[in-house]
Protein backbone atom coordinates (compact mmCIF):
# COMPACT_ATOMS: atom_id res chain seq x y z
CA UNK A 1 0.00 0.00 0.00
CA UNK A 2 1.43 3.35 -1.00
CA UNK A 3 0.10 6.83 -0.54
CA UNK A 4 1.53 10.32 -0.64
CA UNK A 5 -0.17 13.23 1.10
CA UNK A 6 0.96 16.81 0.55
CA UNK A 7 -0.46 19.82 2.34
CA UNK A 8 0.56 23.44 2.12
CA UNK A 9 -0.56 25.82 4.85
CA UNK A 10 -0.04 29.49 5.54
CA UNK A 11 0.12 31.56 8.71
CA UNK A 12 1.68 29.98 11.78
CA UNK A 13 1.91 26.59 10.05
CA UNK A 14 4.61 25.62 7.63
CA UNK A 15 4.34 23.59 4.44
CA UNK A 16 4.00 19.92 5.31
CA UNK A 17 4.61 16.86 3.20
CA UNK A 18 4.07 13.42 4.71
CA UNK A 19 4.74 10.20 2.82
CA UNK A 20 2.49 7.48 4.18
CA UNK A 21 3.36 4.02 2.92
CA UNK A 22 2.77 1.42 5.64
CA UNK A 23 4.53 -1.90 5.20
CA UNK A 24 1.93 -3.88 7.13
CA UNK A 25 -1.86 -3.89 7.09
CA UNK A 26 -4.14 -3.40 4.12
CA UNK A 27 -5.87 -0.40 2.59
CA UNK A 28 -9.22 -1.15 4.23
CA UNK A 29 -7.68 -1.32 7.69
CA UNK A 30 -5.81 1.96 7.29
CA UNK A 31 -8.87 3.69 5.87
CA UNK A 32 -10.76 2.57 8.97
CA UNK A 33 -7.95 3.91 11.15
CA UNK A 34 -8.11 7.22 9.29
CA UNK A 35 -11.87 7.49 9.88
CA UNK A 36 -11.57 6.73 13.58
CA UNK A 37 -8.82 9.31 13.99
CA UNK A 38 -10.96 11.91 12.22
CA UNK A 39 -13.72 11.22 14.76
CA UNK A 40 -11.25 11.36 17.63
CA UNK A 41 -9.86 14.76 16.71
CA UNK A 42 -13.33 16.11 15.93
CA UNK A 43 -14.29 15.27 19.51
CA UNK A 44 -11.94 18.09 20.55
CA UNK A 45 -14.04 20.51 18.47
CA UNK A 46 -11.06 20.86 16.15
CA UNK A 47 -12.88 22.12 13.07
CA UNK A 48 -9.78 23.40 11.29
CA UNK A 49 -9.48 20.79 8.54
CA UNK A 50 -5.88 21.52 7.65
CA UNK A 51 -4.63 21.06 11.20
CA UNK A 52 -6.85 18.03 11.70
CA UNK A 53 -5.51 16.38 8.54
CA UNK A 54 -1.94 17.13 9.60
CA UNK A 55 -2.52 15.42 12.91
CA UNK A 56 -4.22 12.43 11.32
CA UNK A 57 -1.35 11.85 8.90
CA UNK A 58 1.30 12.26 11.60
CA UNK A 59 -0.59 9.84 13.85
CA UNK A 60 -0.97 7.31 11.03
CA UNK A 61 2.76 7.46 10.36
CA UNK A 62 3.49 6.65 14.01
CA UNK A 63 0.82 3.96 14.03
CA UNK A 64 2.35 2.36 10.93
CA UNK A 65 5.72 2.11 12.70
CA UNK A 66 4.05 0.58 15.76
CA UNK A 67 1.97 -1.83 13.64
CA UNK A 68 5.11 -3.08 11.91
CA UNK A 69 6.47 -4.07 15.33
CA UNK A 70 3.15 -5.45 16.58
CA UNK A 71 1.01 -6.58 13.60
CA UNK A 72 -1.38 -8.57 15.80
CA UNK A 73 -2.91 -5.33 16.99
CA UNK A 74 -5.18 -3.58 14.50
CA UNK A 75 -4.09 -0.37 12.75
CA UNK A 76 -7.06 1.41 14.36
CA UNK A 77 -5.97 0.38 17.86
CA UNK A 78 -2.42 1.53 17.15
CA UNK A 79 -3.69 4.82 15.71
CA UNK A 80 -5.84 5.69 18.73
CA UNK A 81 -3.05 4.70 21.13
CA UNK A 82 -0.61 6.95 19.29
CA UNK A 83 -3.10 9.83 19.25
CA UNK A 84 -3.59 9.59 23.01
CA UNK A 85 0.17 9.40 23.57
CA UNK A 86 0.72 12.53 21.44
CA UNK A 87 -2.01 14.35 23.36
CA UNK A 88 -0.54 13.35 26.72
CA UNK A 89 2.95 14.47 25.71
CA UNK A 90 1.60 17.85 24.58
CA UNK A 91 -0.47 18.41 27.72
CA UNK A 92 2.44 17.33 29.94
CA UNK A 93 4.52 20.14 28.47
CA UNK A 94 1.78 22.70 29.11
CA UNK A 95 0.92 21.63 32.67
CA UNK A 96 4.48 20.93 33.75
CA UNK A 97 4.98 21.66 37.44
CA UNK A 98 1.27 21.61 38.34
CA UNK A 99 1.48 18.24 40.13
CA UNK A 100 -1.17 16.50 38.03
CA UNK A 101 -1.31 12.72 37.76
CA UNK A 102 -1.25 11.07 34.34
CA UNK A 103 -5.01 10.52 34.37
CA UNK A 104 -5.60 14.13 35.46
CA UNK A 105 -3.34 15.44 32.71
CA UNK A 106 -5.45 13.76 30.04
CA UNK A 107 -8.85 14.54 31.58
CA UNK A 108 -8.31 17.91 33.27
CA UNK A 109 -5.92 19.03 30.54
CA UNK A 110 -8.47 18.42 27.84
CA UNK A 111 -11.03 20.34 29.89
CA UNK A 112 -8.63 23.27 30.21
CA UNK A 113 -8.22 23.44 26.43
CA UNK A 114 -11.99 23.73 26.00
CA UNK A 115 -12.53 26.17 28.86
CA UNK A 116 -10.15 28.70 27.33
CA UNK A 117 -11.69 28.18 23.86
CA UNK A 118 -8.52 26.60 22.57
CA UNK A 119 -10.21 25.02 19.51
CA UNK A 120 -11.34 28.45 18.35
CA UNK A 121 -8.33 30.56 19.36
CA UNK A 122 -5.35 28.26 18.80
CA UNK A 123 -6.39 25.40 16.49
CA UNK A 124 -3.08 25.49 14.58
CA UNK A 125 -1.10 24.81 17.77
CA UNK A 126 -3.17 21.86 19.00
CA UNK A 127 -0.80 18.95 19.86
CA UNK A 128 2.25 20.86 18.62
CA UNK A 129 5.01 20.49 21.19
CA UNK A 130 7.39 22.62 19.17
CA UNK A 131 5.10 25.66 19.20
CA UNK A 132 3.54 26.59 22.54
CA UNK A 133 2.36 30.22 22.51
CA UNK A 134 2.61 31.80 25.94
CA UNK A 135 -0.93 33.15 25.81
CA UNK A 136 -2.28 29.68 25.04
CA UNK A 137 -0.33 27.88 27.76
CA UNK A 138 -1.15 30.63 30.25
CA UNK A 139 -4.86 30.46 29.45
CA UNK A 140 -4.95 26.66 29.70
CA UNK A 141 -3.11 26.61 33.02
CA UNK A 142 -5.33 29.36 34.40
CA UNK A 143 -8.46 27.51 33.29
CA UNK A 144 -7.39 24.41 35.20
CA UNK A 145 -6.55 26.40 38.35
CA UNK A 146 -9.96 28.12 38.41
CA UNK A 147 -12.09 25.16 37.30
CA UNK A 148 -12.60 23.93 40.86
CA UNK A 149 -11.18 21.10 42.98
CA UNK A 150 -8.96 18.67 41.15
CA UNK A 151 -10.34 15.28 40.33
CA UNK A 152 -9.03 12.72 42.77
CA UNK A 153 -9.19 8.96 42.74
CA UNK A 154 -11.00 7.75 45.82
CA UNK A 155 -9.86 4.72 47.76
CA UNK A 156 -12.24 2.14 49.15
CA UNK A 157 -10.65 0.12 51.92
CA UNK A 158 -12.28 -3.32 52.35
CA UNK A 159 -13.92 -3.77 55.72
CA UNK A 160 -15.20 -6.95 57.39
CA UNK A 161 -18.94 -7.51 57.03
CA UNK A 162 -20.93 -7.76 60.25
CA UNK A 163 -23.33 -10.69 59.87
CA UNK A 164 -24.87 -10.24 63.31
CA UNK A 165 -25.68 -13.26 65.48
CA UNK A 166 -25.21 -15.80 62.70
CA UNK A 167 -21.89 -14.30 61.68
CA UNK A 168 -20.62 -14.36 65.26
CA UNK A 169 -21.81 -17.90 65.90
CA UNK A 170 -19.71 -19.32 63.09
CA UNK A 171 -16.50 -18.10 64.66
CA UNK A 172 -17.51 -18.38 68.30
CA UNK A 173 -17.09 -21.75 70.00
CA UNK A 174 -17.79 -20.39 73.49
CA UNK A 175 -20.85 -21.27 75.58
CA UNK A 176 -22.32 -17.87 74.80
CA UNK A 177 -22.28 -18.72 71.11
CA UNK A 178 -23.97 -22.06 71.67
CA UNK A 179 -26.68 -20.47 73.80
CA UNK A 180 -27.33 -17.93 71.06
CA UNK A 181 -28.06 -20.77 68.64
CA UNK A 182 -30.57 -22.31 71.07
CA UNK A 183 -32.71 -19.17 70.92
CA UNK A 184 -34.05 -20.05 67.49
CA UNK A 185 -35.71 -23.41 68.27
CA UNK A 186 -37.07 -22.01 71.57
CA UNK A 187 -38.52 -18.99 69.76
CA UNK A 188 -40.02 -21.27 67.10
CA UNK A 189 -41.63 -23.48 69.75
CA UNK A 190 -43.20 -20.43 71.42
CA UNK A 191 -44.64 -19.18 68.13
CA UNK A 192 -46.08 -22.62 67.31
CA UNK A 193 -47.63 -22.85 70.78
CA UNK A 194 -49.28 -19.42 70.47
CA UNK A 195 -50.66 -20.24 67.04
CA UNK A 196 -52.03 -23.58 68.27
CA UNK A 197 -53.67 -21.87 71.27
CA UNK A 198 -55.31 -19.24 69.04
CA UNK A 199 -56.51 -21.97 66.65
CA UNK A 200 -58.17 -23.89 69.49
CA UNK A 201 -59.88 -20.77 70.78
CA UNK A 202 -61.37 -19.88 67.41
CA UNK A 203 -62.57 -23.39 66.64
CA UNK A 204 -64.28 -24.30 69.88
Amino acid sequence: MEAVESLTATGPMEALTIHFAPRTGNEEEWNEAYARLADYFRSFRLHNRIRRTQLILETLRRAADAHEKDPLRSPTAHAIAQARAMLKEWLSEIYQGMELTESQIEGTGRLGFHLCDGPGRWPHFFIDRNNLPEDMTGAMRSAVRTSGPRLQISKMTPRPIDLGIMGDSDDDDSDGGKLALLRYPILLAIIVGVLWYVYNLTNT
